[in-house]
C-alpha cells in the first residue's frame, strides 16, 4: 500500500525544508503497517505554515492539484493539517481515500471517552476548532480548545517547553470536562509528546498523524473510499440549471 502526505505549507530555507522533510518522513513510516509506504510532497508556492483561515484558502488549490496529479500513483492520502484544508475538494476530485487529520482524530476520540477537548497553537486556532467540531456535528462530545500560545513552526525548536505547556493545557482541558485529548496540530503531533502527555494525564492522547495514516490503512483495507453522491447530485443540480 503507498500513502501519500501532503506537507501543506512551503517551507522557504532548502536546508530546513530537506532536514524537515527526512524528519517528518520517518516519523510517519514509523506509524504505518508493514508493507505501507508513507511517501511526503510538500506544496509550492503556499504560506511557510498554515495559522489562520486565509493561509487554509491559500493552499486549497495547491492540495487539489497535488490530489488530482498524483491519485493514480497512491491507494490514498493525506492532508497534513488539522484544519483539513480542502479534502473535500481533494475527495470531489478524485476516486481514492483522502482524510484530513481532525475529523478521523475526532472519530477515534469518540471510541476512547465521553468528551475530548483538543489541544491548539493559539486562540484564533482554537475557535475554529468549534466550528470544525459543529461542521462535524460532535458538539455534545465536545468540552472544548485550550491554546499552547506557541507557534506552529516553534514546536519542535524547544521540545521541553512544549511539553510542559501541553501537559499544563492538557489539565485544564481536564477540568472542562474532557477524558480524551487530541493535539490539534500536525507540528505538535510530529513532536511525539502524545506518550509522555498520555501518562501524564492519565486519558487517552490522540495523535492525529498516527491516526490519518491507519485511517488510509483501514479505508484501502477494508475496500472503502468516501462517497461521492453529495458531488455527483450537485453537478446534476448545475446541469438542470444550465438548460433552462
Amino acid at each position: 500500500m503507498r500513502i501519500l502526505y501532503i506537507f501543506p505549507r512551503t517551507t522557504p530555507d532548502p536546508a530546513e525544508r530537506a532536514a524537515e522533510h527526512a524528519r517528518r518522513q520517518a516519523i510517519l513510516q514509523a506509524a504505518a503497517s508493514p508493507g505501507t509506504t508513507v511517501d511526503l510532497r510538500e506544496l509550492e508556492g503556499c504560506p511557510p505554515a498554515i495559522e489562520s483561515v486565509r493561509d487554509g484558502y491559500a493552499v486549497a488549490p495547491a492540495v487539489i492539484a497535488m490530489a488530482e496529479a498524483l491519485e493514480h500513483a497512491y491507494d490514498a492520502m493525506i492532508v497534513g493539517c488539522f484544519g483539513d484544508p480542502a479534502v473535500d475538494g481533494a475527495i470531489e476530485g478524485t476516486g481514492i481515500p483522502i482524510v484530513g487529520c481532525a475529523q478521523p482524530s475526532m472519530a477515534a476520540a469518540l471510541l476512547l471517552g465521553q468528551r475530548f477537548a483538543i489541544l491548539a497553537p493559539s486562540a484564533s486556532s482554537a475557535a475554529r476548532n468549534r466550528t470544525a467540531v459543529m461542521t462535524y456535528g460532535l458538539l455534545d462530545r465536545y468540552a472544548g480548545s485550550v491554546p499552547l500560545g506557541i507557534g506552529v513552526r516553534e514546536f519542535q525548536r524547544d521540545p521541553e517547553r512544549t511539553l510542559a505547556v501541553a501537559t499544563e493545557a492538557g489539565r485544564q482541558a481536564l477540568t472542562l470536562g474532557a477524558d480524551v485529548i487530541v493535539l490539534g496540530c500536525l507540528s505538535l503531533a510530529f513532536t511525539g509528546i502524545d506518550g509522555t502527555l498520555q501518562e501524564r494525564l492519565g486519558v487517552p492522547v490522540v495523535n492525529p498523524l498516527r491516526v490519518a495514516v491507519r485511517t488510509c490503512e483501514m479505508l484501502v483495507g477494508a475496500g472503502l473510499t468516501p462517497s461521492r453522491r453529495f458531488a455527483a447530485q450537485n453537478a446534476d443540480v448545475t446541469l438542470a440549471s444550465s438548460r433552462h
